[in-house]
């Protein structure tokens, strides 16, 4: 399957109320209102939480800026109903949820950044949430691995 670059503009505002919606309709985005059960003693992934969902809502203002210049209007969507279901979930569980859920992230990280390659400075702003997606992921799965062993 080859990938479209997007070149109007209706487009390409879909693409990025596509990567306002990963970026503000994440698992850490919901925890950061929700907070996951803990025991006290898993502080470094609570605080890797904390800081990439703080990472996403920079982002999400960026790319809702975005749309706003290009005349539309954001739409961030809903958080997935099953979100819900974790709510009273342990933190260590969550971690790898949040992996999982992470990768898949990036997969459509990667999809918009290309569709968006046609225009300079969205590419740009996609490749630098790509990178900051990727670094994230190093940490949690460094996490996990240390909470596993």
């Amino acid at each position: 399957m080859s990938m479209e670059i997007v070149t109007n503009q209706a487009d390409q505002v879909a693409v990025l109320n596509r990567l306002l919606h990963i970026l503000c309709r994440s698992l850490p985005s919901y925890l950061a209102d929700a907070k996951p059960w803990t025991d006290g003693q898993q502080e470094p992934i609570e605080q890797a939480l904390s800081n990439l969902a703080a990472d996403q809502q920079h982002y999400a203002r960026r790319v809702a800026q975005a749309i706003v210049e290009y005349g539309s209007r954001p739409d961030p969507g809903r958080f997935p109903i099953y979100f819900t279901a974790i709510n009273d979930v342990a933190i260590d569980f969550l971690l790898r949820k949040v992996i999982e859920l992470q990768h898949r992230d990036l997969a459509s990280i990667e999809r918009c950044a290309a569709e968006l390659a046609a225009t300079p400075e969205l590419h740009s702003l996609a490749e630098e949430i790509l990178g900051n997606a990727r670094g994230h992921l190093e940490i949690l799965e460094g996490l996990g691995t240390r909470d596993e062993g």
